[in-house]
This record gives C-alpha cells, structure tokens and sequence, in this order.
C-alpha cells in the first residue's frame, strides 16, 4: 500500500512546518515532506501514487503575498494571497505565516470545488474548514486581541473572514463567545495578583472509550490512591504557603479528573479542606467539582461539598440514549443521570454543568436531539456541547476500524441542531475551544444560562490569568501581563513518575512562583 503523503515545494525549509496542521486537518493521515524549490513541478511530473503536492511561492514587491498551487489527480488550483490594506497590523514573521496559509487554504478550496463541479469525491481529503486557516485550541484569542486594540464588531468579523478564511457562522460563533467572556476577563493589574487553581483526582470507576485524559481504574490501582492523595495534599499545601505570602488570592478552584467522586466522603473532605485551609482562596471563591459519572454521587459526598461552599458541579452523561452509553464503557443508565442531578437539587449547590458528545458511535441527529430534550427537562446552568475528538490514547484510537462514526455531513447537521436546540432554550456560548481530529471540523462549545459561567473555564481558556495545575498531567500557566505571554509547564501523567518526582516538581513550582512579579 503506498503511503499518503503531501509534498511541500518551495524556496524556505521551514514552510512544511508552518503548513503542518492546516494541511493534515484537510488531507488526515498524510505525511508531509519538503523539497526546495529549484524549478516549478508540472501536472506531468506528478507520479500515481505519489500523493499531492503543494508548490508555495513567495511574492515580492508591491503587496508582498504567496502564490499557492495544488497539483492533484493531473490538475492545478492555485490561489494568490497579497497582504490587504486595511487596519491589521501583525509581527512579519507571522505575517508572513498567515498569508501563506491563507494562499494554501482557498488552493484546498478550489480543489473541492473542482470536485464538486465533476461530481468526484477524494476520500482521502476532508472538505474547507469553516475555521479557515485556525487550527488551533483557542480561537478566542484572536477575537479578544482584536477587540482590546478598539476594534467594533463588525472590523472583527472582517478580519476573521478576510484574513483567517473563517465561515461567517463560525465567525458570528467565536465573537458572540467572546463578547460574553469581556465582562469577566481580568485587567492586567488584576491578574497578577489573582490566580485559579486546578487539582486533579486521576481515578474513575472505569475507563471510557473515548477518553484520552489521564485516568487510572479505581479498581485496578486503588492501591495507590492513598499515596496519591497524600502528594497531591503535600503539593498544595507548598505552593499555598508561598501564595499567601506573597499576597496571591485563588479566585477560583477547580477539582477535576478522573472522577473526584469517586473518593469516598472522608478523602473528599480531605483534599476539599487542604484547599480551604492552605490555599488563599478569595471571598466568594468559585469551586467547581467534577462528578462525572453520576453513579459516584449520593448525599453523603454531597454534604462534604456543600460544607465546603462548593458552587458549581459537573455532572457528565455524555448521552442519554442506553445503548450508547452501554457501548461507550458507562456504568450508568440515563435514569441515574436525573436521579444525580435531582440529589444535587435538593443539596441546594447552585450551579450544574452536564457534557455531552457529539458524535458518538452510531448516533445521529435524532438520538443527540432526544438527548438535549432529556438534559433541558433538568434545567442544568450549564451545558458543554464536545464534538467527538479520538486521540490516539483513547481506547477508540486504537480501534479506529470498526467504529460507526457519523460521516461528515451527519457530524456538521448534528453540531448545527443541538447549537440551534440550546440558543432555542436561552443558553449562550461563554467558552470555546478545538482539538485536533475533531469530527467535522468542530469545535467545543461551553453554553451558559444567563449569570452562571464558570470563571475557571473562562480564564484557564483565554490564558488572561495564571492557572497553577496539582496533581498528575496538570498543567500549568504562568502568564506574563505585560503582553499577556504565557509559560506552560506539566506535570508527568504517568501517576507512578509522578510520585517519584513529586520533590522536584514541588521545587520547580514554587521557582516559578517566586519569580512572579506581582507588581508590574
């Protein structure tokens, strides 16, 4: 079998690099090569079996641009970028970058075009982007920078479809979100003095198809959760000394997994209070905890949350319909779903996020629809709309052949209905972000009541604030408020390595922190 590959053919080494991502997300699985120009490669030159090939020309005087052209199946689609006048002002380099990748993305386009109007299909390649050139996680960063230079709505909107290629829905889409996040975004002089903290509880009571985070079964490696809890308490408790010295406060506390629930009411209490008592949580702080799976909760752990003031939890079915869940490795029936959140309700915490996924093995866009009307009866604050991502640690990426997934055109209808259900039922975007082998070329999208995001969400996904991580594969991000520069640093996932290094990862935290300056 040969191999996919796609050739880059031009004058600068570095240009298949800078292309990776766009080009992989509209032709998967192919690998990409790079060849200096000597002299430009003809329909004739193109080999069976060699692939397709990506001829990038860099054009000089005048409006500085690219000329793209994409020879495939005998045939050439070339596009030519030039720099527009205009108002948007970038480092050259990325300049440079964007307008390459721009000549590059409408290149793909004219392909698909060229398809269609012969009624061809490449089943090797996978239609325009709606997110144009963006390929990465977070979007909004765009938006946002473009709105603290003064720009209206409408100058974003240009720019986003104009120079980054986005569809006007996916537009609209990114700008709604962050026009909803303005409000709770922080000042520069804010941030450096108030931070969020995220804990993680690596063990669930087994482990989901899908799922690629870090997780341990309950029942394989309970053995070591002693252990674990210990360092996480341990790690915490070193970075709170130093925070509160320093005068940090924690605005919010983020308790995710895994399954923190899955610990029983006594550890629970435990890592609850090490934050409560150690870390200098603000007045009012947000504490969020994850309960993923609703067959860990019961009203005993629901009184060590509420007598830690917990405001938010996250309830996750991920779907309501049976046999997916059954299929997906779930312990849980729909019917527990409800019971969950009922007991949540009458323990009086606040606010309820459900996740859902869509795309999941043999669904569609009715099963997705009776999902939503089963969600929405509850009237959860939140809802977490996941357009199914396979990572190559999930069980599912490994086992890529014999799944059902929904094709394209099912994935795009299915994202665009449970869209429309929700703002149907006044829920409103607040945050959002992408992943790498999303279905369709979807994005993450986190719905909200009016009144009840999750602060946490916002600010670990806009990077306007420093976020510490705790405990196994949590991350880090030290933001730098001048520019709003960020330093990400991790700890290992594997929870063995994680216990061993736990001294010097200790060390290497509270290094980062001191070299804080908190006052400008």
């Amino acid at each position: 079998m040969t191999e996919k590959r796609v050739l880059v053919v031009s004058e600068e080494p570095g240009d298949a690099a800078v292309l990776h991502d766009l080009v992989r997300a509209h032709f998967p699985g192919t690998v990409l090569e790079h060849a200096l120009m000597r002299r430009p490669r003809t329909e004739a030159e193109i080999r069976p079996g060699e692939g397709k090939t990506l001829i990038i020309r860099r054009i000089d005087g005048g409006s500085p641009g690219f000329c793209a052209e994409l020879l495939a199946g005998g045939q050439r689609y070339c596009h030519t970028e030039r720099l527009p006048a205009g108002i948007f002002e970038e480092e050259k380099t990325n300049r440079e970058r964007r307008l390459m990748r721009l000549a590059v993305y409408k290149a793909i386009s004219s392909y698909w075009a060229g398809l269609a109007k012969k009624g061809e299909h490449d089943h090797d390649a996978v239609e325009p982007s709606p997110w144009g050139i963006l390929t990465g996680v977070r979007p909004t960063k765009i938006v946002h920078r473009l709105l603290d230079r003064g720009l209206s709505g409408e100058e974003v909107m240009l720019h986003l479809v104009r120079d980054f290629g986005l569809s006007g829905s996916r537009a609209r889409l990114v700008i709604r979100t962050a026009i909803n996040q303005r409000p709770y975004l922080l000042t520069p002089e804010e941030a450096r003095r108030r931070l969020s903290v995220y804990a993680g509880i690596p063990f669930c009571p087994s482990r989901c198809h899908y799922c690629s985070f870090p997780s341990y079964s309950l029942g394989r490696w309970q053995h070591l959760l002693p252990g674990y809890l210990e360092a996480l308490r341990r790690e915490m408790r070193a970075a709170g000394e130093l925070l509160a010295k320093r005068g940090f406060t924690v605005q919010a506390f983020y308790l995710g997994g895994g399954t923190p629930t899955v610990l029983s009411p006594h550890q629970l209490d435990g890592v609850l209070s090490v934050f409560r008592q150690d870390l200098p949580g603000e007045d009012g702080c947000e504490i969020t905890v994850e309960a993923g799976r609703p067959e860990t909760v019961d009203r005993e752990k629901l009184d060590v949350l509420v007598k830690h003031r917990v405001k938010r939890i996250s309830i996750n079915p991920q779907t309501m319909h049976e046999p997916t869940l059954l299929a997906v490795g779930r312990m849980h029936t729909a019917d527990a779903v409800e019971e969950g959140v009922l007991l949540v309700r009458e323990a009086g915490i606040p606010v309820i996020n459900m996740d859902l996924i869509v795309g999941l093995p043999g669904e569609n866009r009715q099963i997705i629809a009776g999902t939503l009307n089963r969600v929405l009866a509850l009237k959860p604050e939140n809802i977490t709309l996941h357009a199914l991502a396979i990572k190559r640690a999930a069980l599912y990426g490994q086992e890529r052949q014999g799944l059902c997934l929904p094709d394209r055109d099912e994935g795009r209808a299915m994202m665009e209905s449970a869209r429309q259900i929700l703002e149907e039922a006044g829920y409103q975007p607040y945050y959002l972000y992408r992943q790498k082998e999303i279905l369709a070329h979807g994005e993450n999208v986190g719905y909200t009541l009016e009144g009840h995001p999750c602060l946490y969400n916002i600010q670990m996904m806009e990077e306007r604030q420093t976020v510490l991580g705790f405990g196994v594969g949590a991350g880090s991000k030290i933001v730098n408020t001048g520019d709003w520069s960020v330093d990400n640093f991790y700890n290992p996932k594997d929870l063995t390595v994680y216990l061993a290094r736990l001294d010097d990862l200790i060390r290497r935290k509270i290094d980062r922190l001191e070299a804080l300056d908190i006052d400008g």
